[in-house]
């Protein structure tokens, strides 16, 4: 027994060394500062990146993972932080008078994005995408915008583990193509989706950044192309901009009262 609480203790001893760092952390230092064998430090690296719990740079330093970092949105955006966050929502919901939301990536088993909080449009005709249905990364406007904030190092990794099979009319199935869409994504600071992962359905996404500038989330607005197109979801990016700064504030304030 006291063997299994000594494993857990150095799990979470390295997981609060990289959550702390605030930058990517060498395996080394996370060695040195621990106190733990070496073997036993790169055997629980391995095992916590294989489940996208950390991530690696391309100098093999370590940073938190996607499954982390939603780990982390689930226990500090509760209570009066969801409400906030759902009232920003609601709010964008009402003005572009279409479903929004948040979608998160999930590396488990494979690549995806997955909606984690959304406001349904109240018109008849809609497109529902439940929370927690999986999306893929080529094929989605949150997906493109994930893939935009990665080094080339961890986009080959990506794509090693995924296929861009076709999902629609427009889906992007060629790697080169794909990584020109994701160049112009970096430059103008959203994504869009114009029938790429369902036909006749269009979407925009605007990245969430936390302080330290590592990507939380997607903010994301989607609906039938028969009531809007992309271009005038683009319209609306004043009015997305702002709910993006106010989700970014709410999760900037909250983090603010839990380290007071």
């Amino acid at each position: 027994m006291s063997e299994k609480v000594n494993s857990v203790d150095r799990l979470i001893d390295v997981i609060e060394r990289i959550g702390e760092a605030g930058s990517p952390i060498a395996a080394s230092d996370i060695i040195f500062e621990s106190g733990i064998p070496k073997p036993t430090c790169h055997r629980l690296l391995q095992q916590l990146e294989e489940a996208s719990y950390v991530q690696s740079d391309e100098r093999g330093h370590f940073y938190p993972g996607s499954q982390l970092l939603s780990i982390a949105l689930d226990v500090r955006w509760t209570n009066q932080h969801k409400l906030q966050r759902q009232a920003i929502l609601q709010g964008l919901s009402n003005k572009l008078e279409e479903t929004c939301g948040l979608a998160l990536v999930n590396e488990d088993p494979s690549p995806h994005m997955v909606y984690y909080d959304r406001i349904q449009t109240n018109w008849p005709l809609q497109i529902v995408i439940p929370v927690g249905f999986p999306t893929p990364l080529w094929a989605s406007a949150s997906g493109k915008l994930y893939l935009s904030t990665l080094s080339a190092t961890q986009l080959r990794r990506v794509f090693n583990k995924i296929e861009l099979t076709q999902y629609a009319k427009n889906t992007i199935t060629d790697i080169q193509a794909l990584k020109k869409e994701l160049s112009l994504i970096q430059k103008r600071g959203f994504s869009v989706d114009d029938e790429e992962f369902i036909d006749g359905m269009v979407a925009i996404a605007l990245p969430l950044y936390d302080q330290d500038n590592n990507f939380m989330a997607a903010l994301f607005c989607h609906c039938p192309k028969s009531r809007k197109d992309v271009a005038e979801l683009e319209n609306y990016l004043p009015i997305l901009r702002a709910a993006q700064q106010n989700l970014e504030k709410v999760y900037q304030d909250m983090k603010s009262q839990l380290t007071t």
